[in-house]
């Protein structure tokens, strides 16, 4: 036994293998070719399996990157969607409400066509199915979106009939099916879905019928899953998030509660208050008055949807709609509840005070802002003066020319492309540095400093809240300088005056817990 250890010894330290009581020398030159022969014939398996893999994809997904597919793999014309127009005979609730919607310009909005253009041309065409397939989900099925590089500062997009009216009726009542486990990422987005226009119509009701077209209930129009298909928008090379609404809802109080998207953006303002703040879907508030009628001749719903899908925007259908928008007055007036102001001071030994303002998201079930965080612009305004009428700080003020100064606190994202330089370009973006918005129920402290003069007796402190989709500067490189002036909204105005005694303020009330 022990010289057959002393041989294994010896044969481990020469370089030779030893099994049971063989010995052998290490393989041959034949060996060694034969084993890289095979990992090679393994390499080109894997290859092969790969661009079939591929391939498939491609011949279902015609219309990369878009995640659009249509049912069979048929071709398809746009004269197989209905005009709005024609669903209007029978639903003009649901018509009013999406004609001078968001939904009813996503393709005609010109920041977009803008923002498309330029990246049409920097991209050579990449990024157009991308950004089509939730603005124009016709034209891209149908492939009959023309550029046309020539028009107007960047050049614009066209496309024939019901292809130009954005996410009409029938794009979200014949889809038929998602997609998402076929994303990149594994999750709802980038046009995650499944198109069978024709004859049957589908939505959420179980014993729906019509003289007109034929139905088909579909639990997944019912679902916050629907809307993140496009509400969720991920970089097509990258994967990067650049739009993340619909995963800010999924892990919120509000999902876990079984509220979904529709609850707050297919009901009155009115209504989506009560959802938030009693954490309740529309069909379970008392004396809400959600009911009526589906389509004319139908029988009486307990709850039947608005088409308005009111959000944050209340720049563009202004543009389109005019002052009498009815879109424009229902997102100021969402912007206007859904954001609280608490505003407290500390006071020190020394005359140097801090104030702490605090913004409470209470009722968007997503951050806020959403969407394109990293060119909203969501902001405070902070000015306090003392009993003389003496400016003792500000922050927050918009100059002259409708830019924020360099202090403003800001709550959006900060984004940079692949050399780290800051952009506003979708397509661009590689990461954020960034991120300073609000979650849902959450909130967000910022805190100013001042000292108080000696012969002070008071100070007044003003904090505002304001909001705008996109700055002036955006605006400008889109449209062309000074063609449209972007409003602001003041979401909130919180005004406190405090005593001041020996030159520190004389706090009465408890400031602000940390953990409200």
């Amino acid at each position: 036994m022990r010289k057959r250890l002393l041989i294994s010894i010896v044969a481990m330290a020469c370089g030779i293998g030893f099994v049971g009581s063989q010995l052998f020398a290490e393989p041959s030159k034949t060996e060694e070719t034969s084993k890289t022969q095979s990992t090679a014939d393994a390499k080109k398996a894997i290859d092969a399996k790969k661009k079939e893999a591929k391939k498939a994809s491609d011949d279902k997904y015609k219309f990369k990157p878009s995640f659009i597919t249509v049912k069979d793999h048929r071709k398809l014309s746009v004269k197989e969607w209905t005009d709005p127009e024609v669903c209007a005979q029978c639903h003009p609730r649901q018509y009013d409400g999406w004609k001078g919607s968001m939904h009813s310009v996503a393709f005609t909005d010109p920041v977009f066509q803008a923002l498309w253009a330029i990246g049409e041309k920097a991209t050579k065409g990449k990024v157009r199915n991308h950004c089509a397939g939730c603005h124009s989900p016709i034209g891209t099925a149908t492939n009959s979106i023309k550029f046309n590089p020539d028009d107007g500062l960047h050049g614009s997009f066209s496309a024939p009939g019901v292809a130009a009216k954005g996410v009409s009726c029938d794009v979200c009542h014949t889809i038929s099916g998602s997609n998402v486990k076929d994303t990149d990422v594994l999750e709802h987005g980038n046009s995650s879905f499944e198109m069978d226009p024709g004859p049957v119509k589908r939505a959420t009701l179980k014993d729906a019928k019509s003289p007109f077209h034929e139905t088909e209930y579909s639990e997944h129009h019912a679902s916050s899953k629907f809307c993140g298909n496009c509400h969720n928008i991920f970089h097509p090379l990258n994967n990067f998030p650049v739009e993340r609404t619909y995963d800010e809802w999924k892990y919120s109080i509000y999902a876990q509660n079984d509220i979904q998207c529709m609850d707050c953006h297919m009901v009155s303002v009115e209504t989506a208050i009560r959802v938030a703040d009693e954490l309740k879907r529309p069909g379970d508030l008392k004396n809400a008055q959600v009911g009526g009628f589906a389509g004319i001749g139908g029988p009486f719903r307990k709850v039947v949807h608005d088409h308005a899908f009111v959000g944050g925007n209340a720049v563009i259908t202004g543009v389109l709609y005019g002052k009498e928008s009815k879109n424009k007055a229902a997102a100021i007036k969402r912007l206007q509840n859904v954001a609280s102001l608490n505003v407290s001071v500390n006071t020190t030994k020394d005359s140097l005070h801090r104030v702490k303002v605090r913004v409470n998201n209470d009722r968007a079930g997503h951050h806020l802002p959403t969407s394109l965080t990293e060119v909203r612009q969501l902001w405070l305004e902070v000015i306090v003066t003392n009993d003389k009428g003496v400016e003792l700080m500000r922050s927050g003020t918009m100059k002259k020319d409708r830019s924020l100064p360099k202090d403003t606190v800001i709550f959006n994202a900060q984004a940079v492309d692949k050399d780290g330089k800051h952009t506003e370009l979708p397509w661009e973006i590689t990461r954020f540095t960034t991120v300073n918005t609000i979650p849902p129920k959450g909130h967000k402290d910022s805190s100013y400093f001042f000292n108080i003069p000696k012969d002070s007796t008071s100070i007044t402190i003003v904090s505002k809240l304001h909001y705008r989709s996109f700055s002036q500067h955006l605006a400008d490189f889109l449209l062309g300088e000074g063609k449209v002036e972007i409003p602001s909204v003041e979401m909130e105005n919180e005004k406190v005056t405090y005593p001041v005694k020996d030159g520190h303020v004389v706090v009465k009330d408890k400031p602000a817990d940390d953990h409200h």
